[in-house]
């Protein structure tokens, strides 16, 4: 049998935003709804039993649900703790809980557990089912709990689809199921909703070591650039000289530079040119030749320099040096000296 819930609150003339006196008791769970408009709706909260488990279909104008510290230990002494997993229908909701706050967009699977603080809005209606697990039967670790209330099951993956076609079924049937069966299929629910949650809390987990493992290697490619440009002038630098400097193998520090669109070899060329070039532009330095620039930054075969100077910046090193090089000094004599 059904049990149906009038969920509307009284008009109050001095707020656009109305609250039910008191709090409504759900399945001796206890807490406080607002809604956002004034409307004719009163809305609808239909609830089934099948075993140890309840699903509420709640449709109703934008609300928003909070259950706060004086809810829950005002219903500590009536009910244990629940988890909840929702099903969105043609509307999304924002759940808050364990400071995250997820957008739950419409036709998705959420969760949320009753028993620490927590705020479900529904600001553009409400239109969802949901089925209350008792804690004691899901038989997960804390820790998996707390990695998934208020976030967003894959919705592509094959449990959540099956969770989520579960409940809306149950959601309409759960009254009908004779005892024997009720008990059973109560037991299989939960069995698969454990298996969402676990699940769930594994991939939450993955994120985040891969957020950490992406962190990680981003610092040991800085590690690696600065280590590059201390040691450019010494003509022994290359791959092998970096690996052992930073405690990995050649191997490993390839694989580092998969993603960054350059090899470890073509790095240290570039940052070479770059270096040589610049000298070439000043003229400031002991030799000034194209062929001592070109030692002093680890190039020893001057004419292989020439080539890949040229292949960079379309112009032979000594033609740099004398064009732009040249500008560079004249620019600095005719810049008259400060007056003090």
């Amino acid at each position: 049998m059904a049990s149906v819930t009038d969920t509307a609150g009284r008009p109050d003339d001095g707020s656009t935003l109305r609250r039910r006196s008191g709090a409504v008791p759900v399945a001796a769970v206890p807490f406080t709804v607002a809604s956002y408009e004034r409307s004719s709706d009163p809305g609808r909260m239909t609830t089934r039993q099948l075993g140890h488990l309840l699903f509420i279909t709640t449709e109703a104008g934008p609300r928003c649900y909070t259950r706060g510290p004086r809810e829950i230990a005002r219903g500590i002494r009536q009910a244990e703790g629940f988890f909840v997993v929702a099903v969105m229908g043609a509307t999304g909701a924002v759940v808050r809980q364990d400071g995250r706050t997820t957008e739950v967009p419409a036709g998705a699977v959420s969760f949320w557990y009753t028993e620490t603080p927590h705020v479900v809005d529904y600001p553009d209606g409400v239109d969802v089912r949901v089925c209350l697990v008792p804690r004691r039967a899901l038989g997960v670790r804390d820790e998996q709990l707390a990695r998934v209330t208020a976030t967003v099951a894959d919705a592509g993956g094959p449990v959540a689809v099956l969770v989520a076609q579960s409940l809306l079924t149950l959601a309409e049937t759960a009254g009908d199921c004779p005892e024997p069966v009720a008990g059973r299929l109560a037991r299989n629910v939960t069995d698969l909703v454990a298996t969402l949650v676990t699940e769930q809390a594994a991939r939450d987990t993955s994120a985040t070591e891969d957020s950490r493992t992406e962190g990680a290697r981003h610092a040991r490619i800085r590690e690696i650039h600065a280590y590059v440009d201390r040691h450019l002038k010494d003509p022994e630098l290359g791959p092998q000289t970096i690996a052992a400097a930073h405690g990995i193998s050649v191997r490993s520090l390839h694989k580092l530079f998969e993603g960054e669109g350059t090899t470890v070899s073509r790095l240290i060329q570039r940052r070479r040119l770059r270096a040589s070039a610049e000298e070439l532009t000043r003229g400031d330095g002991g030799d000034s030749t194209v062929s001592g620039v070109a030692q002093r930054w680890g190039f020893t075969d001057p004419a292989h320099f020439s080539r890949l100077f040229r292949a960079s910046y379309g112009i032979s090193p000594s033609r740099w040096r004398d064009t732009r090089g040249g500008a560079e000094r004249a620019a600095r004599r005719d810049t008259p000296d400060p007056v003090s």
